[in-house]
């Protein structure tokens, strides 16, 4: 009788260990992180097409973060878009396209300082010409972001912003998907 109660409370012991681990999962899915496809090359190279994003769905956004958020606009199927971009400048900010003085090429300004970017890749532009604007200030609820492929993004250089309560989460690392999960690398939050 005894080695029977003590088999029942092993089963009992992982059944209980099971549910747990269920539950610990569902819940690091549902509120803390997800992964998410990634398709387009607006974010090379710090993100490919074909990449997995995996999201951590918490915390304060602040610029240079690489997020995915939604549009609010439809795709071919009638489905809400889904961006993967970099916050440029949150609320209260202000930001201007204009020509640096030193080289003659085209800068994101905000609040009056020229924006570094060593994350944009080689030859790429962070604005060109035709996208100077004068200064405009991000209303509250709302943020600034590009792609950091500038010459293939849809973003706020064309006019439109973002919406903060819109954010899904921030990219905190990213794989190959034909690499699987091996091939793991995080995505570095701006200091």
């Amino acid at each position: 009788m005894e080695k029977s109660n003590s088999r029942i409370l092993k089963i009992a012991i992982v059944l209980i260990l099971i549910a747990a681990c269920v539950a610990g999962s569902y819940f690091l899915s549902k509120w803390l992180f997800t992964s998410i496809p990634i398709e387009g090359e607006s974010m090379l190279p710090t993100i490919e097409d074909g990449d997995v994003a995996i999201v951590y769905k918490q915390g304060e956004y602040k610029r240079g973060d690489v997020i995915i958020f939604n549009t609010h606009k439809l795709d071919s199927q009638g489905n809400e878009r889904y961006y993967i971009k970099r916050i440029v400048a949150l609320p209260g900010d202000t930001v201007q396209i204009k020509e640096i003085a030193s080289t003659g090429e085209y800068g994101i300004y905000v609040n009056g300082e020229l924006l570094e970017e060593d994350y944009l890749g080689e030859g790429i532009p962070s604005a060109r010409p035709y996208e100077a604007t004068g200064v405009m200030t991000v209303p509250e609820g709302k943020f600034y972001f590009c792609g950091d492929n500038r010459l293939n993004s849809e973003d706020s250089r064309a006019g439109f912003l973002g919406d903060l309560d819109a954010i899904v989460g921030r990219v905190v690392a990213k794989y190959s998907k034909s690499a699987g999960i091996k091939d793991i690398s995080l995505v570095k939050r701006p200091a």
